[in-house]
């Protein structure tokens, strides 16, 4: 964990928002790539990327509100809104409907086109943004006397929680798991799929890397899955359908 570089005695910049805008930048330019690479004209390119940019500040506001709402703030603390953190689904459900609905009314090819032309390059940042959750010291894991475990700094969070005590570095895990899905998708997944392949695949591996989480959750079903491993099974389900549907349309 280091959650900053030290610029002189004043300027400290943090590394998860860096990590986060060199995500954005590898996605960018990998979607740059896919958009040449299936002939997309310039037009329809500029509207890709400014529907994009409107939909991230939409997934930052998701990301914040799904804690808000969850962690049960008052509106008199509305300020912890914007201080306490971020989620990915939350993100992830606000920022993807938006960027749908923003393609289905202002461009003419199919939603589910640049749909399956965006998802490597979200995980592509979404492992770089990882990465910076692991410098952060958020998204921790729980304590595990595994060769794997790493002990956190004091003053970080896991500390607070945990003490000097090795826990599981699953932001690390699933920064791994998250480069090699992007490797599979783009090498060994056929383009119709490729939204298909993003759920089954992060959804599974979603579901199964919370049972190592240790950070606060919320919690269903008398307190053994979490709301995210929910929203995880409907992910991956979802995956399943759609292969199905694609595969019935094709008879």
């Amino acid at each position: 964990m280091h959650p900053y570089i030290n610029i002189g005695s004043q300027l400290k910049i943090p590394l998860y928002n860096l990590l986060i805008a060199i995500g954005i930048i590898v996605g960018a330019l990998f979607l740059e790539k896919e958009i040449k690479k299936y002939g997309i004209d310039f037009d329809t390119e500029r509207k890709i990327f400014i529907f994009l940019i409107i939909s991230f500040f939409c997934g930052v506001i998701g990301a914040k509100l799904y804690n808000f709402l969850l962690f049960n703030y008052s509106h008199q603390k509305l300020p912890l809104f914007f201080k306490y953190g971020v989620s990915f689904y939350g993100g992830l459900i606000l920022g993807g409907f938006v960027f749908v609905l923003l393609i289905y009314f202002f461009c003419k090819n199919s939603v589910n086109f640049f749909i399956n032309l965006i998802v490597p390059s979200l995980i592509i940042a979404h492992a770089f943004g990882r990465i910076g959750c692991f410098l952060a010291g958020c998204c921790y894991g729980k304590p595990t006397k595994s060769f794997l475990g790493m002990k956190f700094p004091p003053g970080s969070m896991p500390f607070i929680q945990y003490g000097n005590v090795k826990i599981h570095p699953v932001q690390l895990y699933s920064a791994l798991f998250l480069f090699l899905l992007f490797v599979i998708i783009v090498k060994y997944v056929k383009f119709e799929y490729r939204v298909s392949a993003y759920f089954i695949g992060y959804g599974g591996f979603r579901f199964l890397i919370e049972f190592l989480r240790g950070d606060p959750r919320i919690f269903l079903i008398s307190n053994k899955i979490s709301l995210s491993q929910f929203i995880s099974l409907i992910f991956f389900v979802t995956g399943w359908i759609l292969i199905l549907i694609k595969k019935l349309k094709g008879r």
